[in-house]
């Protein structure tokens, strides 16, 4: 279980974690597993792709996400037919655009209610920020 997990399972039906694409130019394979990813996530299988991708991190050729694609069950003319499509790259650019306007910097970047987080995401440290939170929203 991530930490994340960990905090998801802890406030159930009263948080949600929302994933947007941020590929680093720094990263020279970040943008095709973002599209990767989004191509996954138009089959339903977004997170099984992305811990795929993650735990094979060190190699996101487009032979070995392809086989990755192929490994978890996606239907894969679907997934090279959605992995250059417009729609995806269109996906993409929001989905940055949308970090330019919250000041991501780098990834990961984890906010709460819009504001930054900058701390451990260990259910511990995490937890008071969260309640908080909930707290003022009431």
């Amino acid at each position: 279980m991530s930490k994340l997990d960990a905090v998801l399972a802890a406030y159930p039906g009263k948080v949600k974690l929302v994933f947007k694409q941020f590929p680093l130019d720094t990263h020279s394979k970040a943008a095709l597993a973002a599209a990767a990813a989004l191509a996954a996530h138009r089959q339903g299988r977004f997170w099984e792709l992305h811990d795929a991708m993650f735990a094979h991190r060190r190699d996101l050729s487009l032979d070995n996400i392809r086989n990755l694609a192929r490994s978890i069950g996606l239907d894969m003319k679907r997934f090279d037919v959605d992995l250059p499509s417009d729609e995806v790259k269109k996906a993409i650019v929001r989905d940055m655009e949308d970090g330019d306007k919250a000041g991501v910097e780098g990834t990961p970047s984890v906010y709460i209610n819009g504001k930054k987080y900058n701390g451990s995401l260990d259910l511990p440290a995490i937890k008071p920020i969260i309640d908080a939170e909930l707290k003022s929203a009431r």
